[in-house]
C-alpha cells in the first residue's frame, strides 16, 4: 500500500479501495427498486423515473466508501464507467429492461470499471515510489522517472476514459493524487505549467510525442522547486 500522508485525499480513497462489498450494495438496491417496480412494469413514466434515479444516486453516496464518493467517480459521471441515468436506468434503448437485478448489475458494472481505474492508478503510484531517486545529485533521473510517472498515469486515464466527455477532469485528479502518493507538493512554477501543458480537451487524445515533452517539461519545473526549497533549508 502506498506510504502517503494520511491528510491527502488520495490516501483516504487508497484506504477504501478495498471495502466494498458488491453483494451487500445489490441487496440495498434491490430492497429500494423492486417495490417500486415490480414484476410486469412494462415502463416508467419520465418523472416517476428521475425521481427514483436521484434516491438512487444517495443510496449509492451513503453506502459506498471516499474511493467513490471523494474521488469523482460517481455514477453516471460522463467519462467512466459508460452508465448514463437518462439511458442505462430503466431506460435502455432501443428497448428499456425493467428487471430489477439487471438494471442492479449494469450500475454495479459501472462502479467496477470505476473502481479498476483507481486500482490502475494507485499500481502506478507504488511503482513510481519505489523506483524515484532520492540522493542528492539524482536530479536527471529523478526528472526522467517523474516524467515517466506522468505519462503513464496520464496514459491509464486516457485508456479508461476514451477521451470521452471531461475525461481531463479525471485527468487532473489523477496527476494531483500521484503527487499525493510520492509526498511532493508541487510549487507555484510547476503547477503553472501543467495547467498550461496539461490543458486537454474532450474527445481529443493528446500525442503521446507531445505528452511526453510536456511531462519532461513539468518534472523538469517539480524537481527544480524541490531544490530551491531544500536550498531554502540550509
Amino acid at each position: 500500500m502506498s506510504k502517503v500522508n494520511a491528510k491527502t485525499p488520495w490516501h483516504r480513497i487508497r484506504e477504501s479501495l478495498d471495502d466494498y462489498a458488491p453483494e451487500k450494495l445489490a441487496a440495498v438496491l434491490r430492497r429500494h427498486l423492486e417495490p417500486r417496480v415490480p414484476p410486469g412494469t412494462r415502463k416508467l413514466p419520465d418523472e416517476e423515473r428521475k425521481a427514483m434515479a436521484k434516491q438512487v444516486a444517495r443510496l449509492l453516496e451513503e453506502n459506498l466508501p471516499p474511493w467513490y464518493s471523494e474521488s469523482g467517480v460517481l455514477l453516471g459521471n460522463e467519462s467512466l464507467g459508460a452508465y448514463c441515468w437518462c439511458h442505462s436506468f430503466f431506460n435502455q434503448q432501443p428497448t428499456p429492461t425493467m428487471n430489477v437485478n439487471d438494471n442492479i448489475q449494469l450500475m454495479l458494472n459501472a462502479l467496477e470499471q470505476s473502481r479498476a481505474w483507481l486500482f490502475k492508478l494507485d499500481a502506478a503510484y507504488q511503482t513510481l515510489q519505489r523506483e524515484l531517486p532520492s540522493e542528492p545529485g539524482d536530479d536527471d533521473i529523478r526528472v526522467l522517472a517523474l516524467a515517466d510517472g506522468l505519462v503513464q498515469v496520464l496514459d491509464i486515464t486516457i485508456q479508461e476514459t476514451g477521451c470521452e466527455e471531461t475525461w481531463y477532469v479525471f485527468a487532473d485528479r489523477a496527476l494531483a493524487w500521484m503527487f499525493d502518493a510520492l509526498m511532493i507538493r508541487p510549487g507555484y512554477q510547476a503547477g503553472k505549467l501543467m495547467n498550461k501543458l496539461f490543458a486537454f480537451e474532450s474527445w481529443h487524445s493528446p500525442p503521446i510525442e507531445e505528452l511526453r515533452d510536456s511531462a519532461e517539461k513539468v518534472a523538469a519545473a517539480v524537481v527544480e522547486d524541490e531544490g530551491r526549497r531544500a536550498h531554502r533549508k540550509h
